[in-house]
């Protein structure tokens, strides 16, 4: 009852290499997103075959239906 309280050791040190090696999985991702993303925008890009004003043919709307012969 009025006695002094026991000691508390010191917790043992913090591991920083779980973290770092956390942090630098992470930056790998984000950099493979980022490489994946500007590879997916080239693709799209490289498929638009007109121009900002667009195509002035007529569309070729006769034709076989697929499958067989239109009647």
């Amino acid at each position: 009852m009025g006695g002094k309280a026991a000691a508390v050791p010191m917790p043992p040190a913090v591991d920083t290499s779980v973290q770092d090696k956390l942090d630098a999985s992470e930056a790998k991702l984000a950099s493979e997103t980022s490489k994946a993303m500007g590879v997916k925008r080239k693709g799209q890009y490289g498929t638009i075959l007109t121009s900002g004003k667009g195509v002035d043919d007529e569309a070729n709307t006769s034709g076989s239906l697929l499958g067989g012969k239109k009647y």
